[in-house]
């Protein structure tokens, strides 16, 4: 995941077109970007947004691939069961 989303960062910063997009954001949400722009986690607010963004993707990302894993094993146990019963049925 850390990789992943590093490289997507820094591609970003260097070489990666941006395009604006205007959103709405409760004020309390601001704030807190805000504040954290002060305690330096952040330079801007689209930085703070960029990277909310990309780690939402990957770990969304992720939860989709452990999805597909589970699905994979079950279709497999699910054709060892038919094949078993076959088996039983001889």
């Amino acid at each position: 995941m850390a990789k992943r989303l590093l490289s997507v960062i820094c591609l970003t910063n260097d070489k990666m077109r941006t395009e604006k997009v205007t959103i709405r954001l409760p004020e309390q949400l601001l704030r807190d970007i805000d504040m954290l722009i002060k305690l330096g986690e952040f330079s801007t607010r689209s930085d703070a947004i960029r990277i909310a963004i990309y780690l939402l993707i990957d770990k969304t990302l992720e939860k989709l691939e452990k999805k597909e894993k589970w699905y994979e094993a079950a279709i497999k146990r699910s054709s060892i069961d038919e094949m078993v019963d076959k088996l039983r049925r001889r």
